[in-house]
Formats: C-alpha cells, structure tokens, sequence
C-alpha cells in the first residue's frame, strides 16, 4: 500500500549540481544579453555622431557662404560708395 507521506513528498528532483549548472547557464545568458544591448547602444552612438557631424559641416558650410556674400556685398557697397563720389566730385569740377 502507499503512504499518504510519499505521495506528498516528491523526491528531490534538483541537485546542487543542475542547480548550479543552471546558475551558471543564467549567468552566461545575463552577460551575452547585456554584451548585445551594448552593441547595440555603441552602433546608435555612432550613427548619431555621423548624423552631426553631417549636420555641422552644413551648418559650416552655410555659414562660409553667409560670410562670402556678406563680403561680395561689403565689396560692392564700398565700390558704388567709391563711384558715387566719384561722381559727386566730377559734377562739382565740370
């Protein structure tokens, strides 16, 4: 007959060793998890650093262009100053 004690009580079915081989498994699978996310973080900090990078070369580029044309035009201002005093001066000699 079967005691009502042995169908309660299961046999220990973990050892210390399953226990600790699956310690260690979890362990393993915790570092190459962390190990990938990561990867992962590294990969978007660099594709950010590219995109601005990207953004301030533009942003420099503009800006060199802003400063040409501001300087055309300072020319260009200073040379129609020049030829209207030119003229001014012309008129008052004839």
């Amino acid at each position: 007959m079967m005691n009502i004690d042995s169908i309660l009580l299961f046999a220990p079915a973990y050892t210390i060793l399953t226990v600790g081989m699956a310690g260690v498994a979890g362990f393993v699978l915790g570092l190459l998890i962390r190990y990938g996310i990561i990867l992962k973080q590294k990969r978007r900090i660099l594709t950010l650093e590219d995109e601005m990078l990207t953004s301030h070369s533009r942003i420099l580029s503009l800006e060199k262009k802003i400063s040409e044309l501001r300087k055309e035009v300072n020319n260009s201002s200073e040379d129609s100053v020049e030829m209207i005093t030119k003229k001014k001066v012309e008129l008052k000699v004839s």
